[in-house]
């Protein structure tokens, strides 16, 4: 009985590896390389955003359910922003646009006391395709 446990445990364990080795997949969606995919658009609807990535004090990624990525310049650095990785957005439609605003999440400020900054509009992107893999070079 223990050399089935043990053989079990090996096996979900390769499975697991085997889901991430050699793949894009396992790297975070915000650390691939994305280039712009179309004309920026001023809203995007707050039902799709799946995740937002902070990268800095100017740039958010949002990523949304239907596999896209949209990346927001903000027209000014937004103090703490980039440090803080954490903000909330003032909008209370079904669509967040570049007409509103962000706020600096702080641990252990009260709600709506940080800093607040607008929007840019939302630039589509797309993952830059994997480089084939060619012979090693030597």
């Amino acid at each position: 009985m223990g050399v089935r446990v043990r053989t079990a445990a090996i096996v979900l364990g390769l499975a697991v590896l085997g889901g991430c080795a050699g793949s894009t997949e396992g790297e975070p969606r915000s650390q691939q390389g994305w280039v712009p995919d179309g004309e920026p658009v001023n809203c995007i609807n707050t039902r799709q955003i799946r995740s937002t990535h902070v990268i800095d004090d100017r740039t958010i990624h949002f990523f949304m359910t239907n596999r896209r990525m949209y990346r927001n310049e903000l027209p000014f650095a937004c103090s703490g922003l980039g440090f803080q990785r954490a903000f909330k957005h003032n909008s209370r439609m079904s669509q967040l646009c570049s007409v509103n605003s962000i706020t600096v999440v702080q641990p252990g400020m009260r709600s709506g006391t940080g800093v607040s900054c607008p929007l840019g509009r939302f630039q589509p992107m797309k993952p830059v395709p994997a480089a084939p893999a060619g012979p090693a070079a030597g």
